[in-house]
């Protein structure tokens, strides 16, 4: 969202949220998503490089893991991860950010490698 008169710096607004209930905040946020095309399950991320675009499909987290012969419960586990995350990105609800992609390619070529490695950082946090 731009303010008033300010065209060439947009921004979002965030004093006009201040007042309104979360519901009424999401139903305009769903409002604006639709206007601008961002409903529905995104398969790419978009970024921005000096001021270059470059669209980055997102990574088959299914076909990574059932190549692997893991059930999401046992993906999750070996690697250390959230099982919501890796059924959200299954279902492509939401989308692994640059750090989590590179997690997944790393898992893709060495996932012995990198078991190991998440097995000693999960030993490290709990003890």
């Amino acid at each position: 969202m731009q303010s008033k008169g300010d065209s060439d710096d947009p921004h979002i607004d965030w004093s006009r949220l201040g007042k309104k209930s979360r519901a009424k905040i999401n139903a305009e946020a769903a409002v604006e998503k639709a206007e601008l095309g961002l409903v529905g399950r995104r398969k790419h991320l978009t970024a921005h490089v000096n001021g270059k675009r470059y669209e980055i499909r997102a990574p088959d987290v299914r076909a990574i893991r059932r190549h692997l012969g893991l059930t999401q419960e046992a993906f999750a586990g070996r690697f250390h991860l959230s099982l919501r995350t890796v059924q959200q990105w299954e279902q492509r609800r939401a989308l692994p950010d640059v750090p989590a992609r590179i997690l997944l390619k790393a898992i893709e070529l060495a996932p012995d490698v990198i078991a190991r490695a998440a097995s000693e950082v999960g030993r490290e946090l709990s003890g």
